[in-house]
């Protein structure tokens, strides 16, 4: 008999934690976002939504890792009593901002001595039953505050509406994904926003009802759309030109890659990092562009020795000439916000998804890889006849833009033509865009992606890191234009039908 009576009570308390587990997962906020969803959790709600759980105020960032520990506390009556995570630990501001758990809580006893440091904080008289003020754990989860030895003999009521509610957020989830297959946005976007009636701040629902308004309602200044795809994810369409300029720009989509690599010592070490969605230049910047904009052409390859200059990229720019060319093109189309992309999104626009690029030992091996899809070494030799075993760099030149084939994302001449210049300052990774490294007033050199025509095959690997001072003019160097998604920028009681 005891055995059974503690399998019912282990049994009991799985169901809890499952319960809760789904709950917390669903609303916990990241370490950088949880002041916004705390934010928009408490703003105002559509008639008929419950309230936000206290689970979903007080876990905080916490959840993040600490997730078994959170569970346990949820179903505590710490929740009612709003005892949370610092109550008890303290700030812990230094253990919240690292992340590989080297910085411990400010407080974390253990064994007898949690009694001492924590319980009897609140409860200076001992516990409420049995009056000891010592050895709780005898009696209490530490976290949970139940004793997983006796059996729930009574009906959990508020359990059982936790689990209904839950059931119904999942219902709509599911219809709003029907009716999104189906494209009908509207529908969709008013089912994700029952979900979130049901659990505000929940990511996933967020997401999906932010994706449908910006597909209802596509705010893109300056753009003008190509095509029908449009991206599941964010709502924006996959392809874009520039109103009366005609350049196409693509949409980059959200996501996390492993950027850098273990073959060149500037590139290590290989580390995850995380890219948003963005729009960038189909294609390198050309001759006709940048004269178009800047009302003179610096490359070096033009004139009557390249009768199609005008479609090939621009080259000998420097840094500082790009600034120049992104404030003239801001100032020009509506909406502005183009830049230079950051050497992430570089190399995550250039792997488009692909996790490894193969570099073999034998360059002929490397070559016929790459010579589908870029302009190097191998084949942008002038005069292809030319036997000479050793060719001045004079002897090569760029290509058309989009002569190749494109990447798996439809962006051309990611690798090869001309080296493209990035926001970014060189500087040892770890990558982290908060670090000072994309500031473009600091001074120091900038980084350079892609390799150019005159490189080996090795010198385009998407992790390849160039440097180079920021006012230097090479007729190897050019640029590809990068731009930030548009806001979301509709009307949310009564947005507009847009046509799918």
């Amino acid at each position: 008999m005891p055995q059974r009576v503690l399998l019912s009570a282990v049994l009991s308390l799985a169901t809890i934690v499952a319960v809760a587990f789904c709950h917390i997962l669903s609303g916990l906020p990241s370490r950088q976002g949880a002041a916004a969803e705390n934010q928009s959790s408490n703003t105002a709600r559509p008639i008929g939504q419950h309230k936000s759980s206290a689970e979903f105020s007080q876990a905080g960032v916490c959840a993040r890792c600490h997730v078994v520990s959170v569970l346990e506390w949820s179903i505590s009556g710490h929740v009612a009593a709003k005892t949370n995570c610092q109550k008890c630990h303290g700030p812990s501001r230094g253990h919240v901002a690292n992340e590989r758990n080297e910085v411990k809580p400010d407080r974390l006893p253990r064994g007898a001595a949690i009694a001492k440091a924590l319980c009897s904080t609140c409860h200076e008289t001992g516990c409420p039953v049995s009056l000891q003020n010592q050895n709780c754990q005898q009696c209490h989860h530490v976290h949970a505050l139940i004793n997983p030895k006796q059996s729930p003999n009574k009906k959990n009521n508020r359990l059982d509406k936790l689990v209904a509610r839950w059931r119904t957020f999942e219902q709509h989830l599911a219809t709003g994904e029907k009716h999104i297959s189906q494209q009908d946005w509207k529908l969709a976007e008013l089912e994700f926003q029952a979900a979130l009636a049901l659990v505000p701040g929940n990511h996933r629902a967020q997401k999906r009802q932010d994706m449908c308004r910006r597909r209802l309602n596509p705010q893109l200044p300056g753009f003008e759309v190509v095509g029908q795809q449009v991206e599941l994810e964010t709502g924006l369409p996959h392809q874009v030109k520039l109103v009366e300029l005609g350049t196409h720009m693509v949409l980059v989509p959200p996501g996390v890659f492993d950027m850098g690599a273990d073959a060149w010592p500037s590139s290590r070490p290989a580390h995850t990092v995380k890219v948003d969605a963005f729009y960038l230049g189909q294609h390198e910047v050309t001759q006709a562009f940048w004269k178009t904009i800047m009302d003179e052409n610096p490359s070096a390859h033009q004139g009557t020795a390249f009768p199609d200059g005008q479609h090939l990229p621009v080259e000998r720019v420097s840094w500082d000439d790009c600034q120049q060319f992104l404030i003239r093109l801001n100032q020009r189309v509506v909406g502005g916000g183009f830049r230079l992309p950051s050497e992430a999104e570089w190399e995550y626009a250039c792997r488009a998804g692909e996790r490894e690029f193969p570099l073999p030992t034998d360059q002929q091996d490397a070559a016929a890889l790459l010579s589908a899809r870029a302009w190097f070494r191998q084949n942008s030799l002038r005069k292809p006849e030319s036997p000479a075993d050793f060719k001045d760099i004079g002897e090569f030149a760029p290509q058309q833009v989009a002569a190749l084939q494109p990447n798996r994302w439809n962006l051309y001449d990611m690798q090869g033509n001309v080296a493209e210049w990035c926001s970014s300052l060189f500087r040892p990774y770890l990558y982290d865009a908060t670090d000072g490294r994309e500031l473009l007033s600091h001074k120091g050199m900038r980084v350079l992606r892609g390799g150019g025509f005159a490189d080996t095959a090795a010198s385009l690997h998407p992790a390849a890191r160039h440097a180079e001072r920021p006012h230097r003019r090479l007729r190897w160097n050019g640029l590809r234009l990068a731009r930030d998604v548009p806001s979301l920028q509709v009307n949310k009681e009564n947005p507009t039908q847009a046509n799918p």
